[in-house]
């Protein structure tokens, strides 16, 4: 048989399948919606203007993307390709394409994650993933180095410091002042906003002393209260549980005086 003729038969054979499976009632499979996975960085401000790297599934035929909690805040892609892969996580979790996205927040934007990201295209539309909304001037950027008492960085308290872990072994140290018979409470939002990160919280004294630790408490995040006896400067620091960095082990850390 030529290679017309087994086309041909080919197709009158899928044609027959189509009827069939019309006349039975059966619908033919229907595309995959647009998947996200991690969104960064974590964290934004009402007003501001941010690049937004948005990592995924089935991103190609993304066409636009949005916030429905702010109908107009419409987001603009700027690029898109594919996601590198991160070495010890499966590209299931992370992704494998990724969109770039330049998104300009309302300055109306309540704190908190109580907005979402849409993605809209060819394929359907995404599920909504969470964006965190931190409260105007308290949203901190990672300043290295931190890894170390000696290095550590004051951090007033209220704060939401944003850092992440890309380097293997890395540990961030903040330095805080409390008060006699003032609370500290320390949480980490990671897990929750899309962060492969599974965070742990620890309290130093001045002599690097363990006052107060934590692994796992809102789901894989991090969260503790404790109250200062004495007063003074102390250190909370955060690490990551497993041995295994990556660039999209991001984190917030939120520091309040309940």
């Amino acid at each position: 048989m030529s290679c017309m003729a087994r086309t041909q038969t080919w197709a009158l054979a899928a044609a027959a399948l189509w009827a069939t499976a019309v006349a039975s009632g059966a619908e033919p499979a229907k595309a995959e919606p647009p998947v996200v996975r991690v969104v960064q960085p974590l964290g934004v401000e009402p007003g501001d203007t941010v690049r937004l790297s948005v990592r995924g599934q089935r991103l190609d035929g993304v066409e636009s993307a949005s916030v429905p909690a702010w109908p107009g805040a419409k987001a603009e892609i700027v690029s898109r390709g594919e996601a590198p892969g991160i070495n010890g996580l499966d590209a299931a979790r992370v992704g494998d394409r990724r969109i770039e996205l330049k998104w300009s927040v309302p300055p109306d934007a309540l704190p908190g994650t109580n907005a979402a990201l849409v993605l809209a295209g060819t394929n359907g539309v995404s599920a909504p993933f969470p964006l965190v909304v931190v409260r105007k001037g308290l949203l901190v950027g990672e300043k290295e180095p931190n890894d170390g008492f000696r290095d550590a960085p004051g951090a007033p308290v209220p704060v939401v410091l944003r850092g992440g872990f890309a380097a293997k072994g890395d540990v961030d140290v903040f330095r805080v002042a409390v008060p006699a018979g003032k609370r500290l409470r320390a949480e980490v939002l990671a897990e929750r906003a899309g962060s492969t990160l599974d965070a742990m919280l620890t309290v130093y004294d001045a002599r690097r002393a363990v006052v107060a630790a934590v692994d796992d408490s809102a789901g894989r995040d991090p969260v503790l209260e404790w109250e200062s006896k004495e007063g003074g400067e102390f250190f909370v620091a955060v690490g990551y549980a497993n041995d295994q960095a990556a660039p999209t082990h991001d984190y917030l850390l939120y520091l309040t005086y309940p």
